[in-house]
């Protein structure tokens, strides 16, 4: 897509929002609040399947809050208003293109990347240590 074409606001509500970049300060709130999410996954997993069906409504609704919430997190809007003015649309939007402008894609593929050969290197520095205490 041509960079002439990509949003940088987006209406939330009755007010215009800027798609924010994600620094280390707005990505540490970010990875505090998700947190909740892995725990429904792992609940969902772990319920029995015939119960799943009553899990799955209550963790849905429980989605719809993450999605105003993490909207709030980074907008800067408070959720009050969020709850009052803005659609589940207006949000999922803002979130998906806060995804697209900060290529969060592309950023775990290099995150992943980065694993194999730190992981490497930390077994290489203990197995030195190893060395040096016997020595």
């Amino acid at each position: 897509m041509f960079p002439f074409f990509k949003k940088d606001r987006v209406e939330i509500g009755r007010k215009q929002v800027e798609i924010p970049k994600l620094t280390r300060a707005r990505l540490k709130k970010l990875t505090e609040h998700i947190g909740t999410i892995g725990e429904y996954l792992v609940k969902l997993f772990l319920t029995p399947e015939n119960d799943r069906a009553v899990f799955i409504v209550a963790a849905a609704d429980v989605a719809i809050d993450e999605i105003y919430e993490l909207t709030a997190l980074l907008s800067d809007l408070p959720i009050e208003y969020l709850d009052e003015q803005a659609s589940l649309a207006e949000c999922t939007e803002f979130l998906k293109l806060t995804w697209e402008k900060n290529d969060i894609n592309a950023a775990l593929g290099n995150v992943s990347g980065l694993i194999p050969p730190m992981a490497q290197q930390f077994v290489q520095s203990i197995l030195a240590r190893m060395e040096q205490a016997k020595g």
